[in-house]
């Protein structure tokens, strides 16, 4: 069969045990047809056939993130970056405020993404507040949102006028907190129901910004490898514009979908049941082609570990705060008899469910859902989405459901990685446990959940081998795995957690053609300098999307 392209002269690494390697693979259309030696694969090449010489270069399966949030990333790409690093202090966020200020008309609002509020800047012993940023942007209102998601917001005193927080305001009932300084001012910090009169004062996303920023998300994912992305938080609107996108030919990347199985019982009538209406119509996980497809349906059990409301059995170190705090301990977002009656409506309705859980306190509570729905012989696929920190008993209960996991493992070696100062060291083995996870047989794979975190499985992969983080410090040693494992985790083992392990995760005759091509092999450099590897060629469905020379391929005449 005559190739319509060929990759040559490389290391091509399967990840199939029958033959973990080969230099040369072929594809036509969106398939591949031949995988071996140069010599084998010659055989396919025809006077019209695109042969590219990798010269030594490495191919490997498509990168398969299992969890990140393509509109929140491709909106936050054009934010201000309160990330640290870059930024090492509260002076250095100040001055990236001010810059963007001085290019921003007065009264137009300024967002600020990536702050870890659970950290307090080592220079200064304390977080940014909302005199901080006056300082800053005394003309604008100002938003910086925190990188975990869940936790709130930290505002100037323009952005408290508009939302009429000042002094007077009565505290509202936990979780929300309205967090205050000795005199009882509003210091900046608002969140939960507390802060809707701040969300409501932003102005709207239009649909145009929304379908720019997708745009503009689908091409960083290129630009790191990655050639099936599971949006974690679909909604409506989303979905539609995805489906406008794939009929235009316009989604250069697979795309998975967890649409929110509905807005909860606590949030009144305008909560849209999703799982009942999928249900209804008889619409189950699959549902779709291989570019645009249907996850599952997704749910939150507690918050996010950056600012302390991941739901903990045992309360969180460092910084001191009530008991009474959300943050002591963490918070619940779905009461956990609910979640179990989810969970049981999508069991019979074939859907696969999708937890958010970060704390050990919160997977509890999801295992015990899921428990109560689903037998050890079912084939559901139902996800627990982060799996931040486990013990040895809930992996154990894990496997004997067959619950698989999405780790955020690229947390540890991000921006968000001092996990240990708030819950101490002595719970870092279990945090991320990788190595665990496997030893237990659980499906497992990973994810930056992206712009939460970096979206380059490149740090994920480094992360899961080495366990070092930003501030060169080793967490959880002993949770450590091999390359080959790290890089199953974006490959077969992402395609099982999808349910598409015959589809794809593996280079293979008859599978489909999503290739990601490294400057070197993975398996030979040092496990720190995998982040220093370029990525040459992103290629999904045997079409390059993109290429460390041309950048974003539009069109086939990319002149290989």
């Amino acid at each position: 069969m005559v190739a319509d392209r060929v990759l040559t002269n490389g290391v091509v690494i399967t990840l199939v045990d029958e033959q973990p390697d080969a230099s040369a693979i072929a594809f036509v259309g969106e398939r591949i047809v031949g995988v071996g030696t140069d010599e084998k694969i010659e055989e396919h090449i025809g006077s019209d056939t695109d042969v590219i010489d990798l010269d030594g270069r490495a191919a490997l399966p498509g990168f398969i993130d299992t969890h990140l949030h393509i509109p929140m990333g491709g909106r936050r790409m054009m934010h201000v970056n309160c990330r640290a690093p870059p930024n090492a202090s509260v002076a250095d966020v100040v001055e990236r405020i001010h810059q963007r200020a001085e290019e921003t008309d007065n009264g137009e609002w300024i967002i600020c993404s990536g702050y870890n509020l659970g950290l307090v800047w080592e220079e200064e012993g304390r977080h940014i507040d909302r005199w901080d940023i006056d300082e800053a942007a005394p003309k604008n209102p100002v938003q910086i949102n925190s990188v975990g998601g869940h936790t709130g917001s930290i505002y100037n005193s323009a952005a408290l006028e508009l939302a009429g927080i000042d002094r007077d305001t009565p505290d509202p009932e936990p979780p929300a907190v309205i967090v205050r300084d000795e005199d009882g001012r509003p210091s900046g910090l608002v969140s939960e129901e507390a802060e809707i009169p701040l969300h409501e004062a932003i102005p709207d996303e239009t649909r145009e910004e929304r379908v720019t920023n997708i745009k503009r998300a689908m091409s960083q994912l290129l630009k790191w490898g990655i050639t099936t992305a599971h949006d974690a938080k679909t909604t409506p609107q989303d979905l539609r514009i995805y489906q406008e996108l794939a009929d235009a030919d316009e989604l250069p990347v697979r795309l998975g979908l967890m649409l929110q199985g509905d807005a909860g019982p606590d949030l009144g009538e305008e909560g849209t049941d999703v799982l009942s209406r999928l249900a209804d119509v008889g619409i189950r996980s699959g549902f779709g082609d291989d570019t645009l497809f249907l996850i599952g349906v997704k749910y939150f059990m507690d918050g996010a570990f950056t600012g302390r409301t991941a739901a903990m059995h045992d309360p969180y170190k460092g910084e001191p705060v009530p008991e009474d705090s959300p943050r002591y301990d963490g918070v619940l977002h779905i009461d956990p008899d609910y979640l179990a009656d989810r969970v049981v409506q999508a069991s019979d309705a074939d859907l696969r469910v999708c937890v958010h859980g970060q704390g050990d306190r919160g997977i509890d509570h999801i295992l015990d859902a899921y428990e109560a729905a689903l037998s050890s012989d079912e084939d559901h696929g139902f996800r627990i989405e982060h799996a931040g920190l486990t013990r040895s008993e809930q992996l154990e209960r894990m496997a004997d459901l067959g619950v698989g996991v999405s780790s955020s493992i690229s947390f540890l070696g991000a921006d968000v990685s001092r996990n240990w100062v708030y819950w101490g060291e002595d719970r870092m083995d279990w945090t991320y446990a990788l190595a665990s996870l496997l030893e237990y047989g659980i499906t497992t794979a990973a994810n930056g959940d992206w712009p939460v975190s970096t979206g380059d499985p490149r740090v994920g992969l480094r992360t899961a081998v080495t366990r070092r983080t930003v501030t060169d410090d080793t967490v959880g040693p002993d949770q450590r795995i091999e390359i080959e494992d790290a890089l199953r985790l974006y490959g077969p083992e992402a395609a099982r957690l999808e349910g598409a392990e015959d589809a794809k995760g593996t280079l293979q005759p008859g599978k489909l053609a999503d290739v990601t091509v490294l400057s070197e092999d993975p398996r030979a450099v040092a496990p720190e300098r995998i982040t220093d590897l370029e990525i040459e060629y992103t290629i999904v469905g045997g079409e390059i999307r993109y290429s460390a020379r041309d950048g974003i391929v539009t069109s086939e005449n990319s002149g290989q």
